[in-house]
């Protein structure tokens, strides 16, 4: 099933969300606007807000302006955090396009993205419901742990594992997503049941959804991936396809791809290409997509709690979109 059709239930929700969005970051300082308008109107799939709407449907409020607020707010959360990864990052594409940072510098790409991340703070807190202030103050503070930890893995301040790549995943990707579908059940004020399963289901398919974009990077066509391929690679970020192929890779091999990792100097594109075909041949990719999938069999069982409808039935559908996905 198509992408598109799986979000056909709430498509006039998501036309009002993204009215929100552009309402909200309008700014008395064109650039301001300009920039944010630069990296919402670039593409992506909004898929938090589409939680956030899904999630209080399949509990039972399938209107009202505090969901729109709600799902509005996470996106623009979401778009801040991603001007702070590009700088971060030293990034030089985002969604096909050259990031902000290559195209206005640090500082205002830094600077939009603090606006971003108030803008959608504002919104959330229109909401009337500390609760969802404290889940989204929560999924913050993990996102910017996230960061912490894989600045620690690229200065080797912590040995890398499978625990650790999880771990970083844990905090990066499946903090906010897990956040749209507990502030989804929340809003609908659902039982303490709803709101756990809803939550469970996000964390897990916010893991399934990084783990399928940490393989591809490793093969996808960059044309529809949206980012450089090989762009993990290029940064020495251990993700878990690299993990796992290493792992299974012969010592000799193992130790020339560390040594390779190791250097100072970048990556060249023949170092880029051989650790690749590395990948490849110990199935890396592979591993890493199975993983994902046993991630959406776990969300899809804690929808178990929630009530047959037709929202349901698009998240349980999400989730198998986000095992299956090549872009």
């Amino acid at each position: 099933m198509e992408f598109s059709d799986i979000l056909e239930i709430i498509h006039p929700s998501l036309a009002e969300t993204e009215r929100k969005i552009d309402e909200s970051i309008k700014s008395d300082v064109p650039l301001v606007y300009e920039i944010a308008r630069y990296l919402l109107g670039g593409g992506g799939k909004r898929i938090r807000p589409s939680l956030v709407l899904l999630s209080s449907a399949a509990c039972g409020l399938t209107d009202g302006k505090n969901r729109i607020a709600a799902a509005a707010g996470i996106e623009l959360f979401h778009a801040g955090t991603l001007f702070h990864d590009d700088v971060v990052d030293q990034a030089e594409f985002r969604r096909g396009n050259a990031s902000s940072n290559m195209v206005w510098g640090n500082k205002p790409t830094v600077l939009v993205g603090d606006f971003m991340l108030a803008r959608g703070l504002e919104l959330i807190y229109s909401c009337g419901s500390l609760e969802l202030l404290r889940v989204i103050s929560r999924a913050s503070s993990r996102l910017a742990e996230g960061h912490v930890l894989e600045i620690m893995s690229e200065r080797k301040m912590i040995e890398i594992s499978e625990d650790f790549c999880f771990s970083v995943i844990d905090h990066k990707t499946a903090a906010l997503i897990e956040c749209s579908t507990e502030t989804g059940a929340l809003l609908a004020n659902s039982s303490n049941g709803a709101v756990k399963a809803l939550s469970h289901y996000g964390h897990n398919i916010g893991i399934a959804f990084q783990l399928i974009d940490d393989a591809l990077d490793y093969c996808s066509e960059e044309n529809k991936f949206g980012k450089k391929t090989g762009q993990d690679l290029a940064e020495r970020k251990m993700t878990l396809p690299l993990y796992y192929s290493i792992e299974n890779s012969p010592k000799d091999v193992r130790r020339k791809v560390i040594e390779t990792l190791d250097k100072e100097d970048d990556l060249d594109s023949s170092e880029i290409a051989e650790i690749t075909e590395v990948v490849s041949h110990y199935r890396g990719v592979d591993i890493t997509k199975q993983r994902a999938k046993e991630f959406v069999v776990e969300a899809k069982k804690s929808l178990d709690a929630i009530a047959k409808s037709d929202y349901k039935e698009s998240l349980d559908n999400l989730a198998d979109y986000v095992a299956e996905r090549n872009f």
